[in-house]
């Protein structure tokens, strides 16, 4: 056992009672039935929309993926598909268009990331060109679009899908981690704006920890650790939208790393390696 899985195992142990309860939450909401899911083509965005299709909602599907979107719509009866790339100028006008032919929307969930598109040749440069288009800018154009719909309608929730590396800066993706970030205060400034102007839109930050998807198998990495499966994590996605949760941990003993990586020292922190 090394001393990063020693120290998180101790502190575990003396911070467990503290996260029984670590989303904060707002009353349960009336169920809505229009959905929008952007990024549903796999891994979590994929696995939320499943989730959803058994309780009945009614969906729109967006993803850079026609063929996968089309199997996704076979498997999703009455769902409706908008093919976009979150990084081109018109995603907006296909958005509008799958929320016109959805008949409206109460919820748009945003689960998007250039992560999985990267292998060990890749150079550097380029990830980070790309996962800027896409994690940061790319959310970026549909978050707005999602809002100033919201906005007009006087109702809605905003779902982002962030990422525990948006807590603090990381050695080893430094771009991707603050391209998160973004994602978490962006979400956060725009609940604010809401509560303070009594808007009654909804704002939640899901800040998933390892999640096994078609692309990433984190658990047959060496040194990871709490991996989730994309079908676990929807669930508790799903019950967190439900809730309207401000920010979700998913799983919830994520909640104890984001204790962590807000409180640990700098000096500990490196020394370890982060963790």
């Amino acid at each position: 056992m090394n001393k990063k899985t020693i120290f998180i195992s101790f502190m575990g142990l003396l911070c467990s009672f503290a996260f029984a309860n670590a989303d904060t939450s707002a009353p349960a909401a009336i169920k809505e039935k229009k959905i929008v899911i952007i990024g549903a083509t796999s891994g979590i965005g994929k696995a939320v929309a499943l989730e959803y299709a058994r309780a009945g909602y009614k969906l729109g599907l967006a993803g850079r993926r026609e063929e996968l979107l089309k199997e996704l719509q076979a498997q999703i009866p009455g769902s409706c598909i908008a093919t976009l790339d979150v990084t081109k100028p018109n995603a907006q006008k296909k958005l509008s268009k799958l929320i016109e032919e959805l008949g409206g929307m109460d919820i748009m969930i945003i689960s998007i990331s250039a992560y999985n598109e990267f292998n060990s040749s890749t150079p550097e440069s380029e990830c980070n060109k790309k996962t800027l288009a896409v994690d940061l800018l790319g959310f970026y154009q549909m978050a707005s679009f999602g809002f100033t719909f919201f906005e007009k309608q006087q109702s809605g929730h905003m779902v982002g899908i962030s990422s525990v590396d948006g807590l603090r800066g990381s050695a080893g993706c430094p771009v991707y981690s603050g391209a998160k970030a973004f994602i978490s205060k962006y979400l956060e400034g725009m609940r604010n704006r809401y509560i303070q102007h009594h808007i009654p839109i909804a704002v939640t930050d899901i800040i998933p920890g390892w999640v096994d998807t078609e692309h990433s198998k984190f658990s047959a990495m060496p040194g990871t650790y709490w991996v989730s499966s994309t079908k676990d994590a929807a669930v508790q996605i799903v019950d967190a939208i439900k809730r309207q949760a401000k920010r979700a941990y998913i799983t919830k003993r994520w909640a104890l790393i984001g204790w962590l990586l807000h409180h640990t020292p700098d000096f500990i922190y490196n020394a370890m390696g982060g963790f």
